[in-house]
């Protein structure tokens, strides 16, 4: 072409042939790429542990929090056939160990762990995801089974509240943290007990996409979250009451009424069915509460109160526990405080 312009002697003002041949060249490249489909960037994968008595809300609320993040989450268990929860809600994990694609981050959920953390077939399969997975995260009891593959040892943890002394005991290794709701490792993530799993679920949206993006999923959810503190159940005042050993008369039967409070001051309350007297249930307690060398017992006669005398807490704690006749035959209801002195 540049050769039959020449020899016509046709001028074309501003034409350079060495420039507009490139740039045809370029589009003649180009043009079959422009109808190809855009790919996306690959998506963030989770895969969530699934087995027979799982806490329905370690594994549901994580699974919100990471659908709302546009993660791509699915549930895998060792066989991929059906699980119950401890509610008797039937689950059909979408994988088993076997089929299962290779994911960006596990979670391990708790509930009744007492067999599935003795499963070499599941301690064996999270170690093979150690090597592989950026993030693993636990919620709740599911720590105990991280911990008895042998993954936290060395590192840090939490778990539920009521598990936290056992926790403590049986794995040494393990440096229990006890006032976080969460804790952060690296690539391992353990939370405290059922919500907390919202919490570093959010945590970890954080660190694949940005705080930004975990404060609008928070908010989407009406979550109140708080990456820096938050609600820390093992920091409530029932923490105070001592482990005791009652010898209770036979036959009495204990059905919880309610058990709440706040940091400063904790009630549990008991309907108490039994032929026993009040004052035979009353020098129980008692007995058990004298038992403890931290607690100084005074009795009031109305109500029993014991004082914190120890030296490892200069906090002044009392507890006070009341029994009052209830409305049925031979039942009572026990009220028990712990509570920070005024």
């Amino acid at each position: 072409m540049k050769n039959l312009i020449a020899a016509s002697g046709l001028k074309l003002p501003g034409f350079n042939w060495h420039t507009s041949a490139l740039r045809w060249l370029t589009f003649a490249v180009m043009l079959p790429l422009l109808a190809l489909p855009v790919q996306a960037d690959k998506p963030f994968k989770v895969a969530i542990l699934m087995f027979d008595d799982v806490q329905i809300i370690d594994f549901a609320a994580p699974y919100e929090v990471f659908g709302q993040a546009k993660f791509e989450v699915f549930t895998v268990s060792a066989t991929g056939r059906p699980v119950t929860t401890v509610m008797g809600l039937s689950v059909n994990p979408t994988y088993s160990f076997a089929t299962m694609p290779e994911a960006d981050a596990i979670l391990v959920p708790g509930g009744n762990t007492g067999k599935v953390m003795h499963d070499q077939q599941v301690l064996k399969w999270l170690k093979s995801q150690h090597g592989k997975a950026e993030h693993i995260l636990s919620v709740c009891t599911g720590a105990h089974i991280l911990a008895e593959s042998g993954l936290l040892d060395g590192k840090s943890a939490t778990t539920f509240h009521r598990a936290l002394n056992s926790f403590e005991q049986n794995y040494p290794a393990i440096s229990v943290k006890r006032q976080q709701r969460f804790v952060d490792n690296g690539q391992i993530i353990t939370s405290a007990g059922l919500s907390s799993g919202i919490d570093a679920s959010l945590h970890l949206v954080s660190k694949v996409l940005g705080e930004d993006k975990a404060r609008t999923v928070a908010l989407h959810l009406e979550y109140d979250w708080d990456p820096n503190s938050g609600f820390v159940r093992a920091n409530m005042a029932d923490r105070m009451f001592p482990d005791n050993e009652y010898s209770w008369p036979d036959g009495i039967l204990f059905d919880r009424i309610s058990a709440f409070g706040d940091e400063q001051r904790w009630q549990i309350s008991y309907q108490v069915k039994t032929s026993a007297t009040a004052q035979d249930l009353m020098q129980v307690y008692k007995a058990a509460m004298a038992s403890h060398a931290n607690w100084q017992v005074n009795d009031t006669g109305a109500a029993l109160q014991t004082e914190w005398r120890g030296t490892s807490n200069n906090q002044g704690w009392l507890t006070s526990a009341t029994i009052t006749r209830d409305n049925a035959p031979d039942t009572y209801v026990m009220t028990l405080d712990v509570y920070q002195r005024p």
